[in-house]
C-alpha cells in the first residue's frame, strides 16, 4: 500500500482525534485539517522534490535528493516545519508549528512500526544527535506482519471518519436550510 496514502490517513485521523476534545474545537477548520496533512508529508518531502526534478530536468537530482534526507530525521522535519510556520503560515506561528509537529510525529510513529522495513532503512529519528536505528516490531499474526494490518485498519477508520464528516455536514446544511 503506498505509504503516502497511509499517511495522510493517519495524518487526518490525529485532526478528528484532537479536534474531538472541546478544548481544541477551534481547530476544525479547514486551515488546520490542511496542517495536519502537511505534517504528516513533511518526512517525505524529499519524494515530492525528487519528483519535481525529474519533471523538470528529465531526471532525477541525486544531489538535491540526498541533501533532503535530513527531512526524515525529527530535527530536519523540525526545521521544515519552523520555516514553513514562519514563512507561510506566520500569522498563526505557534499552533501552525504544534500541528505541522504534530502531523510528522505521527508520521515518524508510523514508520517506526514498519519493521523490518524501518530497521533496514535506517531510522535514525535523533540523527545528527545520535547514529540510534529506532523501530518497533509489532510482530506477526498468522505469518502477515501486523504493521500492514494496522495500515488497512489506519485506511478504514480515516474513510469512516470522512464519510461521517461528509454526512454530518449534509445533515447540518438540510438543518439550516430548512430553518
Amino acid at each position: 500500500m503506498p505509504a503516502i496514502l497511509i499517511h495522510i490517513a493517519f495524518g487526518y485521523i490525529l485532526y478528528h482525534l484532537i479536534t474531538h476534545f472541546e478544548k481544541f474545537k477551534n481547530l476544525r477548520a479547514h486551515y488546520f485539517l490542511f496542517l495536519f496533512l502537511l505534517g504528516s508529508l513533511i518526512p517525505d518531502i524529499k519524494y515530492f522534490v525528487a519528483h519535481l526534478t525529474y519533471l523538470i530536468f528529465g531526471s532525477e537530482n541525486f544531489a538535491v535528493f540526498s541533501s533532503l534526507v535530513v527531512t526524515h530525521q525529527i530535527f530536519g522535519s523540525f526545521l521544515v516545519a519552523l520555516l514553513l510556520s514562519a514563512t507561510l503560515f506566520r500569522n498563526k506561528f505557534k499552533i501552525s508549528l504544534v500541528i505541522l509537529t504534530i502531523g510528522f510525529l505521527g508520521h515518524f510513529l508510523l514508520d517506526i512500526s514498519q519493521y523490518p522495513f524501518a530497521s533496514i532503512n535506517h531510522m535514525q529519528l535523533l540523527y545528527p544527535f545520535s547514529a540510534q536505528i529506532f523501530y518497533i516490531n509489532l510482530g506477526f499474526i498468522n505469518g502477515i506482519q501486523v504493521f500492514e494490518i494496522f495500515q488497512y485498519v489506519i485506511l478504514i477508520v480515516a474513510i469512516t471518519l470522512f464519510i461521517a464528516s461528509f454526512i454530518r455536514g449534509k445533515m447540518r446544511n438540510i438543518s439550516n436550510n430548512s430553518k
